[in-house]
């Protein structure tokens, strides 16, 4: 069964025993019908504002990107319109047996009866919602521990295909100097090994070859 439609039969019981509660009241102490009427009109909005409500917390405190999060908006307008209708059907059921529940016509029953219930339920149940995920916010973020942030209060972007964070800011600016004097270091280190190799390679031929050069250059003169 879907999701909605449980939602619309219990708030239809809701509305049906609120309604003959109602109707038995008016019948039996008729002065007092406004504050009865009145006192009816607010229970039924909490129990339009309540479940709404813990189903907004639930669903803000599960999932924190709002794409994935279930449209909570259109699941409980379509159980409000359900429950009108069903309520309606119900109280002209029971107009038979129980007096003042109903207006005695299916027709109005169901039709502008159910209007005026959608109304009376769909907006406490979206103020549910809206407050269920306000709070369901605030209590994810005191229950997860808090991301490290660098000397200006920013958090590291971790992307999909990097193991390690990105850092931003002086830190990021540190790496990349450490990373280019490392280079300088290497160069310079090649930079010493060729002037070490230039110098061995002109030792030798100092030593080996420059006496053979001066006598050839002796037996050219003679």
């Amino acid at each position: 069964m879907n999701l909605w439609l449980i939602r619309g039969l219990i708030l239809a019981a809701v509305l049906v025993l609120v309604r003959a509660v109602l109707g038995y009241g008016i019948y039996a102490w008729p002065e007092s019908g406004a504050t009865q009427r009145a006192i009816s009109v607010v229970v039924v909005m909490i129990a339009a504002l309540a479940w709404p409500f813990f189903d907004g917390y639930a669903d803000a405190k599960e999932f924190e990107d709002e794409e994935d999060r279930a449209d909570l908006t259109l699941l409980w307008l379509k159980s409000a319109g359900a429950a009108g209708v069903m309520a309606g059907f119900a109280a002209w059921l029971l107009s038979f047996v129980i007096p003042g529940i109903g207006s005695g016509n299916l027709i109005i029953e169901v039709t502008v009866g159910a209007g005026f219930m959608l109304l009376l339920l769909s907006i406490p149940a979206q103020i549910g919602i809206l407050l269920g995920r306000f709070f369901g916010d605030r209590a994810r973020r005191r229950s997860t521990e808090p991301e490290p942030e660098d000397e200006f209060g920013r958090h590291p972007i971790h992307a999909h295909h990097q193991k390690e964070p990105i850092l931003a800011g002086s830190q990021r600016s540190d790496k990349h100097a450490d990373a280019q004097h490392g280079d300088a270091q290497h160069g310079e280190t090649q930079h010493g090994q060729t002037q070490h190799g230039d110098a061995e390679y002109a030792g030798e031929y100092r030593d080996s070859d420059f006496a053979a050069e001066r006598a050839t250059d002796r037996d050219d003169k003679r």
